[in-house]
């Protein structure tokens, strides 16, 4: 996802030389710095150049580097914006071990990489306006922002950070479906996943609610209405909403054990 944030604001024009990355793995470190031609150093040259930190590491890594980079603010008496994609870490924790630091918590997802994310954004209590806007614009470079409250960020890491593989799942099964009618693999997946994107091209050019939309393609007695009898018989909404509200919770269970493990 770092990577993706560094391609997202290159192609939106920021120049390389506002960009500096640190990356403990020498090997990604040197791909890194030739692929973006951007400088990759340390956390304390960070800490001292920089005004925007993005932290994007794994959640269980948090906490070290929170608290490296707490120590170096502290030293150096300065403000920056801290952002965070870690999932399951709270704005309440972050600020525990930077103090009175502003930050902003950002939920992205997989299509970072193609431009074409979500991302949901919570400011923390130090958080000014001017550090969320800051916060969007970052993220704007490699897609959409939303803006709410923390408490919902369960359910967003539920429908659209974990939503890419609901979405692969469903155009393998429509791939696996073209295949047993005799259709090349190949040619079914294409099938399957240009259907997909030009629905979502007329979703987000229309007005109609998509109960409305569902009707103007299932015709009476027609084939699309053949297919939606089956999948109300075997209930497809509720099973897709059932597993959305099983991520849901398991993304609560995760963000109390990270919280149980930054207190020890």
């Amino acid at each position: 996802m770092g990577q993706a944030l560094i391609k997202g604001l290159r192609v939106a024009g920021l120049s390389p030389g506002r960009i500096l990355a640190v990356e403990p793995n020498a090997v990604a470190r040197r791909l890194v710095a030739r692929r973006y031609r951007i400088h990759v150093s340390s956390l304390r040259e960070m800490s001292q150049r920089c005004d925007v930190v993005i932290v994007a590491v794994k959640p269980q890594d948090m906490q070290p580097v929170l608290q490296g980079l707490g120590c170096l603010l502290a030293a150096q008496r300065r403000r920056v914006l801290v952002i965070s994609i870690a999932a399951g870490v709270k704005t309440t924790a972050i600020g525990r071990t930077l103090g009175r630091c502003p930050v902003v918590r950002v939920m992205p997802n997989l299509a970072a990489k193609v431009g074409h994310a979500i991302s949901a954004l919570t400011a923390g209590r130090f958080a000014t306006s001017s550090d969320r806007a800051v916060a969007r614009a970052i993220f704007q470079c490699v897609g959409e922002v939303v803006e709410l409250p923390e408490r919902l960020f369960d359910v967003v890491t539920a429908i659209s950070g974990s939503g890419p593989a609901y979405f692969f799942l469903i155009f393998k099964a429509l791939r696996d479906a073209g295949v047993k009618g005799g259709l090349p693999k190949a040619i079914a997946e294409r099938l399957a996943v240009y259907t997909a994107l030009g629905s979502v091209h007329l979703v987000n050019g229309s007005t109609d609610e998509l109960e409305s939309m569902i009707a103007q393609v299932a015709s009476k007695k027609g084939t699309t209405e053949a297919a939606l009898k089956v999948f109300q018989r075997r209930h497809l909404a509720e099973v897709l909403q059932a597993g959305v509200l099983a991520a849901t919770k398991r993304s609560k269970e995760l963000t109390r054990l990270l919280q149980k493990r930054g207190t020890r």
